[in-house]
């Protein structure tokens, strides 16, 4: 990552695999990461919804809400009641069907609160490799690396 001091509105860009994170003289590391936490939401915007509506009639349930943000323990959770779900920001440094699973997961949720045998089964029948999902995930770390000069 390059960081390019700049007296213009924060920005990330993409470049032949470099990522230049763009900040006004003066901005500390929480302000770089600031910029590089809402570039992940946008980029997860772009993705979440797609999946969220591939999923659905799957499993014949609707989200009324998705939520994105940072998460210091898990990777997802949900509202049943409200129809909501919440993803982890982290996501976004995941490859990509460690998402749709942490989306299945949380969409099972809204026909299963707990994680019940009824719960496991539904992931069972609509996303028969979840286990091996869950396990690359939870070696994978949560925390997100602080951005230094």
């Amino acid at each position: 990552m390059t960081i390019r001091h700049r007296d213009a509105k924060p920005s990330v860009s993409v470049d032949h695999k470099r990522i230049t994170l763009t900040v006004r003289p003066g901005s500390d590391a929480a302000k770089r990461a600031e910029v590089i936490h809402e570039w992940h939401r946008a980029l997860l915007h772009e993705v979440v919804p797609t999946l969220i509506q591939k999923w659905e009639p799957k499993l014949k349930v609707k989200v009324t809400g998705y939520f994105l943000q940072r998460m210091k323990t898990k990777w997802g959770s949900c509202n049943p009641k409200a129809g909501h779900i919440r993803l982890n920001t982290e996501l976004v440094k995941k490859p990509k069907d460690l998402l749709e699973y942490v989306i299945v997961h949380e969409l099972a949720h809204l026909l299963e609160p707990t994680h019940s045998e009824r719960f496991m089964a539904i992931l069972q029948k609509h996303y028969p490799t979840w286990r091996e999902a869950r396990a690359e995930l939870n070696e994978l770390p949560l925390s997100s690396e602080v951005w230094r000069e």
